[in-house]
């Protein structure tokens, strides 16, 4: 019995790993931007009392936008997942047209943020491989990695955000091959956009966290109610797409403006629950997550999310679904703590995790995503020593006679 050293693979793999690491790093940097200028343009906007205006020209900016290039109009997840699909590689105008759109709403309207991450992630991967001069045939490998690498940063979730674009991408995320890059771009991606944007958890939920045999049957409870919001949304999503095909692709943010601006006003107006901060600074989220509400506030303010995001989305507004359905289901979460107050920070948690995963078919990342986002973990220290331990303990193998 003898021990080999792989040197040839160990090289191979040290590239990638640097290659994996430097679109990390422009990943990080590039969604640090970004959220700089959601809350930019959030704080003017607001602060100056220019709401209107803010809206009027994010319609306009997308109908201009849509008339050059339709295919910005789409939501990120579907159209990175096409495109990386197909190996096509992203216009650099597309780009940059979904980035200045997505902080225009993201500022001011109640959206997600994961599906123009992975679009923008899906390009800066492609743009950085094609620099370097790599086959074209890998567009769609480095695409994924820097999609991974975006979103991992974007929703302080690098872990998660890495299992989120493989469940989308493969419909699993054992696929070693790309989970090892794909972690090292998302790992130092968060790092960087956490050095400069806080390292403070995403959600800050207070409580107890103890639970028992008797928090699973609340715990049923809540799926059911979660699994029939599901249903409700999907829905009104697939009406409202329908209604969206008789309008022209570059016409449907200014065809659905009255809507727009209805939907800014009704939750502008509620002073409980601050839902156009949801894509700013996750206040809703918190808040329903801490304290309780009233059932006929908690109904008032689903119905109007689960309208905002079948309406944008299908009308063209740059913007994701996660943050959204990690709000609903926090929110039916305190519903079923009017009955067990007690039980509120736990029944949240398990809320916004069923949401995501019922709507979005990714059980094992809500899962993951809302562990990360709701705790201060050593979920970076972890990831570094896994990933060198496997790279090293890969480049030997042990040989029998």
């Amino acid at each position: 019995m003898k021990l080999r050293f792989y040197k040839d693979y160990v090289i191979g793999k040290l590239k990638e790993s640097l290659l994996a690491a430097f679109i990390g790093i422009t990943a990080g940097l590039s969604a640090a931007f970004l959220d700089f200028l959601i809350l930019l343009f959030h704080n003017i906007s607001f602060e100056l009392g220019i709401q209107f205006f803010h809206l009027t020209f994010l319609a306009v900016y997308m109908f201009i936008v849509a008339s050059l290039e339709s295919s910005v109009t789409l939501p990120g997840l579907i159209l990175s997942l096409r495109i990386l699909k197909e190996n096509l590689l992203i216009p650099i105008f597309a780009w940059v047209a979904k980035f200045v759109g997505v902080a225009l709403s993201l500022s001011v309207l109640p959206l997600g943020r994961e599906g123009p991450a992975m679009f923008l992630g899906t390009g800066l991967g492609q743009y950085i491989s094609q620099i370097l001069g790599l086959p074209k045939g890998q567009l769609n490998y480095w695409g994924t990695i820097g999609a991974a690498a975006f979103v991992g940063a974007f929703l302080k979730t690098p872990l998660g955000g890495t299992f989120y674009v493989l469940e989308n991408r493969f419909g699993k995320v054992l696929n070693v091959d790309f989970l090892i890059n794909a972690l090292t771009a998302s790992t130092v991606s968060f790092t960087i956009y956490a050095y400069l944007r806080g390292f403070h958890p995403l959600l800050h939920i207070e409580g107890q966290f103890h639970w028992n045999l008797f928090d699973l049957i609340l715990s049923v409870i809540l799926g059911i109610l979660t699994a029939l919001a599901t249903v409700i949304l999907l829905l009104l999503y697939e009406f409202f797409k329908f209604l969206a095909r008789f309008v022209p692709n570059s016409m449907r943010p200014l065809a659905i403006f009255p809507v727009v601006l209805l939907i800014f006003a009704i939750a502008q107006n509620n002073r409980h629950i601050h839902l156009l901060e949801l894509a700013v600074t996750y206040q809703p989220i918190n808040e329903v997550s801490s304290h309780l509400y009233p059932p006929s506030e908690l109904l008032g303010v689903i119905a109007l999310e689960m309208v905002s995001i079948a309406i944008f989305l299908s009308f063209g507004y740059p913007g994701g679904i996660i943050l959204p359905l990690i709000f609903l289901g926090a929110c039916l979460g305190n519903l079923v703590a009017y009955y067990s107050p007690d039980k509120l920070s736990i029944l949240a948690l398990t809320g916004a995790a069923a949401m995501v995963s019922a709507s979005l078919n990714i059980p094992i990342t809500a899962v993951i995503m809302i562990t990360e986002m709701s705790h201060q973990t050593l979920i970076i220290p972890e990831i570094v020593g896994v990933l060198t331990a496997y790279f090293l303990a890969k480049s030997f193998k042990i040989l029998r006679a």
